[in-house]
């Protein structure tokens, strides 16, 4: 159905300085009983929410509705059609129940829908098309995690130009839910927390980006369903949001264990880490895509023991830190004597000791000066919007 995009290309659609509209739906109670409830809908549009609002990341101006009956929903999908202009984006998200009809059409319920009566009280995925398709806008994302989603475009009478989607699953497979939210958008919402999806570092996450990353996540865990990608009328890859400013750990091997500790807490205060063994893929150019992910960096925590002074790898990352005035954090974890050469080119860095014995309020000193920092323009690859 969908147009495949293609590889060899390098141009990405840059939808940063339009308009940018989100209505996120999450529908988890309903008033006809034999509807199960669902109760992670509500964490769902909260954390895309957060994210999608972010100046930082996103930018996008967002819509949410919580339980809305089915009227409110048809309202607010033609009123975000029409609002949009064509170089506009459109962001449509909705988490819920999906059912079939016979025809293998998917119909979203809302509060007031009735399980006995879908095609009255339900809304088919026709009627978001064809608002779309009305729509002055060339550049829609939808995602939909619910069971069938992948039935979406089955029986639609056309498609709006410009327009990419994410399925939770295929049409005969259930999406999984837990009380955090649906399994496949948490899966999305991890991945947009952390710089992991942006696989060439060049600092924005594209379409494409996301949906390898979700099935490289998924592909090794039985519990999840088959997610689907769909694209129409796209010739180019389609940026989504900026990728998130990580802290870069340098270290050693010996203070595996010890970065380890560091990074879990920096994630748990919203802070993403980059750490070299998890974020560098077999094959990649490892130089390439540790300078640009220095150079864009938040800051660059540069854990001291006397290994590190000798390492050829680690100086050479400390050297692009500094080249690219990237805050320099430099963590003392054992008591060693510094070579005057290092003194003489990195000695103005204000060093501190950390103390693993003191961990929590060793780690809290660390936050606190990283949450302090005034971030830095991005140093993003500008892309051309031709083909």
């Amino acid at each position: 159905m969908g147009v495949v995009l293609k590889k060899e290309k390098e141009t990405v659609v840059d939808l940063k300085k339009e308009n940018k509209y989100a209505l996120l739906i999450g529908v988890g109670n309903f008033e006809d009983q034999k509807i199960p409830s669902l109760g992670g809908v509500a964490k769902d549009i909260q954390n895309f929410n957060k994210i999608l609002s972010d100046t930082s990341f996103s930018n996008f101006q967002v819509k949410t509705l919580i339980n809305p009956a089915l009227i409110e929903s048809r309202k607010a999908i033609s009123e975000i059609s029409c609002k949009a202009q064509e170089n506009d984006v459109v962001f449509f998200y909705y988490s819920g129940h999906g059912l079939l009809d016979d025809r293998k059409s998917l119909f979203l319920l809302f509060k007031d829908s009735e399980s006995d009566f879908k095609d009255a009280t339900c809304m088919e995925s026709e009627y978001i098309l064809s608002q779309f398709r009305k729509s002055s806008c060339k550049n829609f994302i939808i995602i939909i995690d619910a069971c069938h989603s992948g039935a979406f475009f089955n029986n639609n009478r056309g498609l709006p130009t410009g327009l990419v989607a994410l399925t939770a699953c295929d049409e005969n497979q259930v999406a999984f839910e837990t009380l955090e939210g649906g399994m496949f958008s948490n899966v999305i919402l991890k991945g947009l927390k952390s710089d992991y999806i942006d696989a060439n570092r060049d600092g924005i996450i594209t379409f494409s980006e996301l949906f390898e990353y979700i099935i490289e996540q998924i592909k090794h865990n039985q519990h999840y369903s088959t997610p689907k990608k769909w694209e129409w009328n796209v010739d180019k890859d389609i940026y989504l949001f900026s990728s998130p400013r990580s802290v870069f750990i340098s270290y050693q091997r010996k203070q595996k264990q010890l970065v380890k500790k560091i990074s879990n807490k920096l994630q748990q205060h919203d802070i993403s880490t980059f750490v070299d063994q998890e974020k560098i893929r077999i094959g990649d150019n490892w130089r390439e895509l540790l300078e640009k992910s220095i150079r864009n960096c938040r800051a660059f925590i540069y854990v001291m023991d006397n290994d590190i002074l000798f390492s050829d790898v680690a100086n050479w990352e400390l050297e692009v830190a500094h080249k690219y005035n990237v805050p320099i954090l430099p963590i003392m974890v054992k008591d060693i004597k510094v070579p005057a050469m290092f003194e003489k080119t990195y000695g103005h860095y204000n060093r501190m000791k950390f103390d693993s014995d003191e961990f929590e309020s060793s780690i809290q000193i660390i936050i606190d000066h990283i949450k302090s920092i005034r971030v830095r323009e991005k140093n993003v690859i500008e892309v051309s919007n031709t083909g």
